[in-house]
C-alpha cells in the first residue's frame, strides 16, 4: 500500500512511502494517510488531503506558510528577482555604442541619464520590492 506521512501540526506533506503494515510509520509529531499526495498541491487538513490555495502570479516571490495556509511574499527573493529585471533594463542602456550615444541630442543624453539613476534608484523606493514603480523609458529609445 501507498502512504503519505505529513506534519499532524501544520499539514506540510513530508514524504510518499509504500508498506505493508501502516502501524509502522507512527512517529511522533507524524500523520499518515493512504494514498499518494504531493506536498506542491495538497496539504492534510484533519486526515483529508486539501488543495493548496491559488498561488498569486503577479511577478512576486511567494513561499506556502504552512501555519495560516496562505501564501506570503518572500521579501528576500522579491528583492533578488526585481534587481535583476532592473540591472537588465541597465545593461540595456549601458551597452550603447559611444557613436551612438554622441549623435544623441543634449535633451535625449539628459533623459537617458535621468532614466539610468532611476533605474539605480529602484531599491530605494518606498515599496520595495513588492511595490515598484518602474522608470518610463524614453519613447526614442528602442
Amino acid at each position: 500500500m501507498n502512504y503519505t506521512t505529513y506534519n499532524l501540526t501544520t499539514g506540510q506533506i513530508l514524504q510518499q512511502i509504500s508498506a505493508t503494515d501502516p502501524s509502522n510509520l507512527n512517529f511522533d509529531g507524524v500523520g499518515v494517510i493512504e494514498g499518494i499526495y504531493s506536498g506542491v498541491i495538497y496539504y492534510i487538513d484533519n486526515g483529508t488531503p486539501t488543495l493548496l490555495p491559488t498561488k498569486p502570479t503577479d511577478g512576486k516571490i511567494y513561499t506556502f506558510n504552512w501555519t495560516t495556509k496562505t501564501w506570503d511574499v518572500d521579501l528576500v527573493q522579491t528583492a533578488i528577482l526585481a534587481r535583476q529585471q532592473r540591472n537588465a533594463r541597465l545593461t540595456a542602456i549601458d551597452s550603447v555604442n559611444p557613436i551612438w550615444y554622441a549623435s544623441l541630442t543634449a535633451d535625449q543624453q539628459q533623459e537617458l541619464a535621468t532614466y539610468r539613476t532611476a533605474l539605480l534608484n529602484v531599491p530605494q523606493q518606498t515599496g520595495f520590492p513588492t511595490e515598484i514603480e518602474w522608470p518610463t523609458k524614453p519613447t526614442w529609445l528602442s
